[in-house]
């Protein structure tokens, strides 16, 4: 069972490869943190139910406590995934610096960390469903608004290395950001829904295979254009 708190415990282990585990198996709720028993439990129903498919009393349930005892944290249900997706925004922000740490290229660190964010989205896909889940994009605090732009600045950045590198053409470094993880996203969850299984030419492609792809299509296609060389004069 994936529960936050054993993401926080690897948190500190993660590397140029993230190495928080895929099925730590069966954890037991600590109740001495009623807050940390509470998300973790709740994470663990929506891995089976999905992001709807839970209750502040069911999560009760399952962390093994009263029904009235979540609201001394979450007054409601928005609140316990709002709280989530802060955690896995800061999870995901720290799997992406640590996938480029070593690289000195700037095109090749930051194919790296789109496949970094591709390995999260994969290895942890119900916490990665409760980041982006509607719910959560309709209540966003000031606090998740942080945290999200934390994320997306940190491709940004990798991004504009790349520009001051001359890898890429300069300007519209925001714009072009902005397309880039909407596509490494958009086929984040193509991928978790199924939807390439049957595709000729991804069905062959492990998922960060295919977040490289993306990647690399992204930066050819603004790659910076080849100086044309200079004729000589003839005397």
């Amino acid at each position: 069972m994936l529960t936050m708190s054993t993401l926080f415990r690897y948190k500190s282990d993660m590397s140029d490869h993230t190495t928080i585990p895929d099925n730590p198996g069966k954890i037991a709720f600590h109740h001495g943190d009623l807050r940390r028993s509470l998300l973790d439990a709740t994470l663990s129903l929506i891995a089976v139910n999905g992001v709807q498919g839970f209750t502040l009393r069911e999560a009760a349930r399952a962390a093994g406590v009263s029904h009235n005892a979540p609201y001394r944290h979450f007054p409601s249900r928005t609140h316990l995934l709002v709280e989530l997706a802060i955690e896995g925004q800061g999870l995901l922000l720290d799997a992406l610096k640590n996938s480029g740490k070593r690289i000195v290229d700037p095109r090749e660190r930051i194919v790296r960390v789109g496949m970094a964010y591709m390995d999260f989205a994969v290895k942890h896909t119900a916490l990665f469903r409760v980041m982006f889940s509607s719910d959560v994009a309709r209540n966003r605090t000031s606090e998740l608004k942080a945290a999200q732009d934390a994320t997306f600045l940190h491709f940004e950045s990798e991004l504009r290395a790349n520009e001051q590198a001359g890898v890429i053409r300069e300007g519209a470094i925001q714009e072009h950001a902005l397309v880039g993880w909407s596509a490494l996203h958009g086929a984040a969850m193509l991928i978790l829904d199924g939807v390439l299984d049957n595709t000729e030419v991804a069905a062959h492609r492990k998922p960060r295979e295919i977040a490289r792809l993306v990647l690399e299509s992204l930066l050819n296609g603004i790659q910076q254009p080849a100086q044309p060389e200079k004729r000589r004069s003839s005397k």
